[in-house]
């Protein structure tokens, strides 16, 4: 008597595919999202001229007699009103204008998931409090409010940095407050506090990783912020004091020389290549991350 082996049934139409590598996932996203990959390639060009920018162009602040040139072969961006070598200036602001960026966004950041976090986590009185401030805050147009930080911190990039940070963290904490509330409310945290997790470990390992896409999100939108809040506020004589070299400051001070082309173009054109490739690359990572946006 023969024995019968069952065997798993196969659903007519369906096949066993080994799941795609990660190249081929990403090429696939690539081809989905052509003006994504594109603002990544800008955003990159952008972190290479700054971190490697100045080590292969001469002495930003070097004065010479060769005053207010038009570009040439040996001075590919022209000159300013003190011989400097404009190309040189325009690669030296890109650290500058990075650094700025990147530092706004990492105070601002750690600052607005904090009180967001613990806000939302604690309510009550303190939560109602907090919420009343950030709306007072929020009340003051935010080149005022950054107005207001700046001259109680000082000048210097360090000083913007912080100021930016201080207005990023007021908008930035209602985003990360709704975000952690609606976490709070799924039953795996409920879980979590039934078998005994205190606070730290609700926030730090249930509620912080559900803030990474919407935080990360807003986050690359305000790095090209930063840059423009950078140029603002140079035109009103309160952005990074020179001799250091930032795109703001050239723009504000080729307004006063205004037939000389150059002075104005060049930075003008470096800020805007890297406020769009912050800026798309912002949309890209939110019609990525967020599932209403997928198949749109």
């Amino acid at each position: 008597m023969s024995q019968v082996v069952n065997s798993p049934e196969v659903t007519p139409g369906w096949s066993l595919r080994p799941a795609p590598s990660r190249s081929r996932r990403a090429a696939r996203a690539a081809r989905r999202h052509p003006v994504g990959v594109f603002a990544l390639l800008l955003v990159l060009l952008v972190f290479f001229l700054a971190a490697f920018g100045p080590m292969v162009v001469d002495d930003p602040n070097e004065i010479s007699m060769a005053i207010l040139e038009k570009p040439s072969s040996e001075h590919w961006f022209g000159t300013d009103g003190l011989g400097r070598d404009y190309f040189a200036r325009v690669i030296s602001g890109a650290r500058t204008s990075i650094a700025l960026s990147l530092s706004a966004m990492v105070i601002g950041g750690v600052a607005a998931l904090m009180i967001g976090m613990v806000s939302a986590y604690a309510g009550g009185l303190f939560d109602l409090l907090g919420q009343r401030i950030i709306d007072m805050l929020l009340a003051f147009p935010g080149l005022i409010l950054l107005l207001l930080v700046v001259q109680v911190v000082g000048r210097g990039w360090e000083a913007m940095a912080v100021g930016l940070g201080v207005v990023y963290a007021v908008s930035l904490t209602r985003l990360i407050r709704a975000s952690t509330l609606s976490t709070l409310a799924n039953p795996y945290v409920e879980a979590a506090r039934v078998l005994g997790a205190g606070a730290p470990r609700i926030l730090f390992r249930h509620v912080l990783p559900n803030m990474g896409p919407p935080a990360l999100i807003y986050m690359t939108a305000l790095i090209g912020g930063a840059i423009l809040a950078e140029g603002a506020l140079s035109f009103l004589a309160l952005g990074i004091a020179p001799p250091t070299p930032s795109w703001g400051r050239m723009l504000a001070d080729g307004r006063t020389l205004w037939q000389e082309w150059h002075l104005s173009v060049f930075p003008g054109v470096a800020m805007t290549v890297a406020v769009l490739g912050f800026n798309l690359l912002g949309d890209t990572m939110r019609d990525v991350f967020d599932p209403r946006m997928r198949g749109s």
